[in-house]
Order: C-alpha cells, then sequence, then structure tokens
C-alpha cells in the first residue's frame, strides 16, 4: 500500500513538473518571438534623426541649422553661408533614433565623382564642397535609404556693387548738357530728360519709364527760352519743378512739359533747392537772390511770397554743386555739398540750413575729399554716397565716399562699391536710385566744357536686389 502511493504521488509529480516546464518553455517561446518581431522591426529603420557639420576654421559651421526631408531624401541649410566659406573638408555627423539601427554608411562626394567608401562611424571628415550622397543601410540587410547632402553657400559677394553700362548712346542726338528728373506716379515712375543738342536748335525732352531708363522717347516742350536755361539747378518744391535761367528768370511747370515763368520773383542767381515741411516748420523753397546789387539768400513759401535773409558769402557754392534733404531732431534741413564758389574757388565743403535764410558750414572733419564740382550724390543704403566730379584740373573723377552724419564726415569707401575700370571719371551725371534698387547715372562730363557722354551706368548691392 505504501509502495502504491509512493509510486502515484511519484507519477502525479512528474506531471506537474512536465506541466510547468511546458508551460515556461511557451512563455519563452512567446517572448523570444515577441523580441524577434521588434528587433526586425527597428532593423529596417535606417533613416537620419539630425544632421551636423562643424570645422576648427569655420567657427559658425557647428550653429548652422539643416533640414532634413524625409520625403524626397534632400539635406539642405535654409539660411545660406557667407559667401567664400571653405567646406572642402569638415566634420560630419549623422545621428539615427537607435544606435542599432543602421548597419553601415555608404558615402559618395560629388566632389569625387569616381569615390565611394563606406564610414568607419557616424562621424566622419567629408568634402562638402559639391552634394554628397549617403545610403543608409539597415541591419536586415535588405532596407536601404538614399539622402542628398548640399550645403547652401551665397554664390555672390552680399555687399559688392555690381556696375554694368546700361546704354550708350541713351539718345539719338548728341548732348552738350542733360539733366534728369523723375515723376513720380502711381505704378511706374516715369523719368524726364531735358537736353540742349549739340546743334544749338533749343532744348528738347525725352521721357524713359523707371522700370526700363534705356529706352526713350521724344516729348513736347513749350514755354522755356532756347538757351541760358541752368538746367543741373532744376527743383521740385510743392510737387511742381522750378529752374532758372542766366537771366535770374524763374520758371515753373506741375507735368514737366508745359513751363511758365512765375510772376513777382526777385532775380534768382543760383537755385539751391526745397527744405521739406516739417514738425516745427513749412516748406520752402531756398535760393541766392540779387537785391539792390548784393547776393542774399531768399525763401519762397507755398503762397509764392518771398523772404531774405543773411548776405551770401564769397565762399558759399554758386555751380556744379550737389543738394540733399535730410531730417534731424524734427527739423528738416537741406545740405549744398561741394561745387564752386562765389569767387570761383572750388570747393569740399559742406554747407546745411533749416530755413534757407542762414547757412552754416560744418567743420573741418567735412573736408575728407578734394575739392570738385559736378559731384554725384544721393541717399542709398542708409548712407549718403558722393561719387566723382570734376577735379582742379577739370578731369572726371570716379573715386566714391560715403556719409552716415548727413556730411559732417565723408569716408572714402572700400573697393567693394568701386566703380569698373570701364567707367570714365566724370562729373554733372543725374543720378536717381531706383525701386530696384539700382543707382542709375545718366549722362555726365569727363570735363566741363565737353560734351555730354549719353550714357547710363547701372550700380547695385548684391545683397539689396529685390527677393520676388
Amino acid at each position: 500500500m505504501c509502495l502504491y502511493m509512493r509510486q502515484t504521488m511519484f507519477l502525479m509529480k512528474t506531471k506537474w513538473i512536465f506541466f510547468w516546464t511546458a508551460c515556461l518553455v511557451g512563455m519563452l517561446s512567446s517572448c523570444l518571438k515577441t523580441e524577434d518581431a521588434i528587433q526586425i522591426e527597428l532593423t529596417r529603420n535606417c533613416q537620419i534623426k539630425s544632421f551636423t557639420l562643424s570645422s576648427d576654421s569655420v567657427a559658425e559651421l557647428s550653429s548652422v541649422k539643416f533640414t532634413i526631408d524625409q520625403l524626397t531624401g534632400r539635406i539642405f541649410n535654409i539660411d545660406s553661408l557667407p559667401y567664400g566659406t571653405k567646406i572642402e573638408k569638415v566634420y560630419c555627423t549623422l545621428t539615427t533614433a537607435s544606435s542599432y539601427d543602421v548597419n553601415s554608411v555608404e558615402v559618395s562626394p560629388y566632389a569625387y565623382p569616381d569615390s565611394t567608401y563606406y564610414l568607419q562611424s557616424l562621424s566622419d571628415s567629408i568634402d562638402f564642397s559639391a552634394p554628397v550622397k549617403f545610403v543608409m543601410h539597415a541591419y536586415d540587410g535588405i532596407t536601404t535609404k538614399t539622402y542628398i547632402a548640399q550645403v547652401n553657400i551665397h554664390q555672390i559677394e552680399p555687399d559688392t556693387m555690381i556696375w554694368t553700362e546700361a546704354a550708350n548712346p541713351m539718345l539719338p542726338v548728341a548732348i552738350r548738357e542733360q539733366k534728369t528728373i523723375k515723376m513720380e506716379q502711381e505704378g511706374d515712375a516715369t523719368y524726364l530728360m531735358y537736353v540742349q543738342p549739340t546743334t544749338d536748335e533749343g532744348y528738347q525732352l525725352y521721357q524713359a519709364t523707371e522700370s526700363d531708363p534705356t529706352h526713350w522717347e521724344p516729348l513736347s516742350l513749350t514755354g522755356l527760352p532756347t538757351e541760358g536755361v541752368c538746367l543741373s539747378q532744376m527743383t521740385y518744391y510743392n510737387k511742381v519743378w522750378y529752374v532758372a535761367t542766366e537771366a535770374g528768370t524763374l520758371y515753373r511747370s506741375a507735368d514737366g512739359q508745359t513751363w511758365s515763368e512765375v510772376a513777382g520773383a526777385p532775380a534768382i542767381r543760383i537755385l539751391l533747392g526745397e527744405i521739406p515741411a516739417g514738425l516745427r516748420q513749412a516748406a520752402v523753397l531756398t535760393a541766392v537772390v540779387e537785391q539792390e546789387g548784393a547776393l542774399v539768400y531768399g525763401v519762397m513759401d507755398e503762397a509764392a511770397q518771398w523772404t531774405m535773409g543773411d548776405v551770401v558769402p564769397e565762399h558759399f557754392p554758386a555751380s556744379g554743386f550737389s543738394t540733399m534733404s535730410y531730417e534731424s531732431m524734427h527739423y528738416q534741413y537741406l545740405m549744398v555739398v561741394a561745387g564752386r564758389s562765389i569767387s570761383n574757388q572750388l570747393l569740399n565743403t559742406t554747407w546745411t540750413s533749416r530755413d534757407g535764410l542762414t547757412w552754416a558750414q560744418l567743420g573741418a572733419s567735412s573736408k575728407s575729399f578734394s575739392p570738385r564740382e559736378g559731384i554725384m550724390m544721393t541717399r542709398y543704403d542708409d548712407q549718403l554716397l558722393l561719387i566723382g566730379g570734376l577735379d582742379a584740373d577739370q578731369q572726371g573723377l570716379k573715386d566714391m565716399y560715403s556719409s552716415i552724419d548727413f556730411g559732417l564726415n565723408w569716408t572714402l569707401v572700400d573697393s567693394t562699391l568701386i566703380l569698373p575700370e570701364a567707367y570714365a571719371g566724370r562729373g554733372f551725371s543725374s543720378v536717381w536710385v531706383d525701386k530696384q534698387n539700382f543707382v542709375n547715372l545718366f549722362g555726365g562730363k569727363t570735363k566741363r566744357d565737353a560734351n555730354d557722354m549719353n550714357q547710363l551706368w547701372r550700380g547695385r548691392i548684391n545683397r539689396l536686389i529685390p527677393k520676388e
């Protein structure tokens, strides 16, 4: 009996051992199958999660953000690196979702078309002077994903000013003198060019659009004398254009084509320009007028009433100057730069006034360019540009100066802005900046008594090219 019970108990224990063993085996088998499935899923993921570059010689490279387009396989930086950045040998680091994702990385730099190799790790030195192809191989030995990585670099120097001769000749007639003005209007502005032909046929007028300043069409011109008009001093005031003659007569025109004499105006000897209206002042037209045999400053208000001011000193500019209005401390000013004085001396001075009746010459620090006349001056890239002119030997200049303090100090521009060798130094060009940020130089003379060059030169700083 005892033996029988012992055998029975032994068999029961054995069955339980087999049962629990089977259960354990089943559980292990289930777990292994689950882990195998996860492992297979992981090894099919070979996407690049992040991409960085670094270089000891390009410190800012490590902070450049790269976009990874998983759909197209493109890797690129949206913000281009500075012009001239060297990336022939930089350190590249790739990261993936897991360190077990990628079995190998095949690299093919386009800079070396016949070169393909495998990275020893996810970090290596690579030539990125051309796009680089990465082929990511997963651990399953089947799955791959291809990426093309490109480092974008500015292909032009952003601060360089590119100059081109846009038209030569502009007009079908030979020109002795010209003055180009711009008529602002909705849409495309219009340039009007007044010319005195070498044939002495009287003044002629031509028109071109701001968007296409190389094609000019003739317009009718009435009301001006046939000679003696001081074209270089033509100026804009209160939505009307004004110009004076050598005889001292003042003319006005609202459309630039039909001119009439201004009644009641004094004898105008030098027409200076407009001081615009400001918070503390009304707009006035400024001039040097002759009164009782003396030259005095005079201003005309919007009611065409004239007020006389101080006597003009002999070293004040009388011809060949350039003007520019500006605002400072809530006042509007007009500056007059360079030119030839009343006593016929060549100048390199800057004069300024906020009422047109009293003028002050800026300090000696403004004398940072040589004396000259016929300068071209314009506001461009948050500064004033002074271009060329004619020197004391009546030779055309092509140097350029800039000022950021309204003409108090002038600095010779660096080599990125200079005019090209093909450009002949000149003065008395008309200068306008257009909506495309081109500086347009119309005409000009290589000598004071020479004919106008009948050319158009255009220049623009690369970084000011409008974005489409």
